[in-house]
């Protein structure tokens, strides 16, 4: 609007200054260029690669290691169940340390942490209760990173683009990752030395720390705003500012103060935040979605060393490459659950008439974000009960080996594009606390799986593997199929009640 000076020549009251360009609702969301965020997206699916590798590298030596520290399947068994404990406790730990104090300084402990206990594997041999507690070292070192990269990519993108970032990361990481079974085969067949796995899992650390240290700004919005501030010294690149700053940023950082809402100083208390979260209902139904749709995909890696070696005598190498399909359904599941993120709010944008601004950031308080993200997910859902429970009958018919490869795949797309949904979703109705809101979904998550691979073999002993799978795909579909329907019609009016009380 254009404003005309009176008569003597000076400006009327009522006309309003041009709005300053550090006014917060007229900067962008973010200062990191889209170069910058398309870097990011592949290097946090490298990093978040630790969580996911070193499960499924481990998966293929289950019978070695039963055979080489003489114990059984079922105490294997435990330290995948421990592991995944760990990936349910760790995270809520670290997530507020990492909202509260930078992404970076917390991503590179964690990392460093795991490097530690892949190195102390390979050190230590022959011994049932090193691999048990090295194990949950690992986990602890691990399985946070996911959730600090989620909290990263809700610092630089818009609501309406994260699937765009979300999707590739997790499918870089998923299509990485699935050359871990293969690899772990081979090695187990090749040289009879598990210890060969921990040691190139030590060097992958490695090489995360340096990429880390080097490459990845901090990007926390409680510490750099829309990153325009600029980050303290334990937050800061090593060496490569200036050159974040002359390609990876529309402006440099300044020194004035964030001016987003962090909400009261750090306590140790904190650490639990994650766990509230469980406690509120729009949350409760979302994290038991995220719980279900993984315990799907963790169940099977646990369940098919076991298969095709005791029905199939597959040798070690070829119990590895039985992990691909499965894996590679991970990969294009999250493809596709990125597009369907973005597609999908798009399509519940312009049917309420809700504007769509890819630069700034958007009130999403009187927007349904939970019927946009849940738009047209049930047949998937359905599709993943019906192989799940067709799957444990095929096996009990010992049918050819291909029959139940195309299953695993269709079974782990299924069940990612479900869970990434539905994490994303998290992410978005906590958007103050991205890495804790994930955090609560690894926590419901691992616990379910915990549980899950604990009493896998003992059911399958007592019901068998068709009944076994046909009572598992009955409860996780129907507790999907239930938790869809009250976010659908009560968790924007949960969230909406739980947003005023704060």
């Amino acid at each position: 609007m254009r404003h005309t000076c009176d008569k003597h020549g000076q400006q009327p009251t009522d006309a309003l200054p041009a709005p300053s360009p550090t006014d917060p609702e007229e900067r962008d969301y973010s200062v990191f260029t889209g170069s910058m965020r398309f870097y990011l997206t592949y290097l946090l699916g490298f990093v978040i690669m630790l969580s996911t590798l070193t499960a499924t590298i481990y998966f293929p030596l289950i019978p070695m290691l039963s055979h080489e520290l003489k114990v059984s399947i079922q105490a294997i068994n435990l330290t995948v169940t421990l592991y995944a404990v760990c990936q349910g406790v760790t995270p809520p730990l670290f997530a507020s340390l990492a909202d509260a104090f930078g992404r970076r300084p917390v991503l590179l402990c964690l990392v460093i942490t795991y490097a530690c206990a892949s190195l102390g594997l390979v050190l230590s041999r022959n011994s049932y209760g090193a691999l048990l507690a090295l194990r949950a070292l690992q986990s602890i070192g691990a399985s946070a990173t996911p959730a600090i990269a989620y909290g990263i990519v809700a610092d630089v993108a818009v609501v309406s683009e994260r699937g765009a970032m979300l999707g590739p990361m997790q499918s870089f990481c998923n299509g990485i990752s699935a050359v871990g079974p293969v690899i772990g085969g081979a090695v187990a067949q090749t040289t009879g030395a598990y210890t060969w796995i921990f040691l190139a899992l030590f060097m992958v650390a490695v090489v995360c720390f340096v990429l880390i240290g080097f490459t990845l700004p901090e990007t926390a919005r409680s510490i750099v705003d829309d990153g325009s501030v600029a980050p303290p010294l334990i937050s800061k690149l090593w060496c490569t500012g200036s050159i974040l700053r002359k390609h990876g940023m529309t402006e440099p950082p300044s020194s004035r103060r964030s001016t987003h809402p962090t909400g009261p100083k750090w306590r140790p208390i904190m650490l639990l935040q994650p766990l509230r979260l469980i406690f509120y209902p729009d949350a409760a139904a979302v994290l038991w979605m995220i719980a279900t749709s993984y315990c799907v995909y963790y169940t099977f890696q646990v369940a098919i060393p076991v298969i095709y070696q005791d029905l199939y005598e597959y040798s070690d190498f070829e119990v590895g490459l039985t992990f691909l399909p499965g894996l590679v359904g991970m990969t294009i599941g999250g493809i596709i659950a990125g597009k369907l993120l973005d597609r999908n709010f798009a399509m519940v944008a312009r049917n309420r008439n809700f504007p769509i601004d890819r630069k700034k950031a958007q009130e999403l308080k009187e927007f349904p974000i939970e019927i946009a993200r849940y738009r047209r997910i049930l047949p998937f859902v359905a599709l993943e009960v019906g192989l799940v429970a067709g799957y444990g009958w095929a096996v009990v018919r010992h049918v050819h080996p291909s029959v139940l490869l195309v299953m695993q795949f269709f079974i782990c797309a299924c069940s990612t594009l479900l869970s990434h949904t539905s994490s994303a979703l998290l992410v978005d109705i906590f958007p103050t606390q991205s890495s804790s809101s994930y955090a609560a979904g690894q926590l419901m998550r691992c616990g379910l799986s915990a549980a899950s691979a604990a009493v896998l073999e003992p059911l399958v002993h007592a019901v068998g593997r068709g009944w076994y799978f046909t009572i598992f795909a009955t409860l996780t579909g129907l507790g999907a199929v239930l938790c869809m329907g009250i976010s659908r019609s009560k968790g924007m009016a949960w969230r909406q009640k739980r947003q005023l009380s704060q």
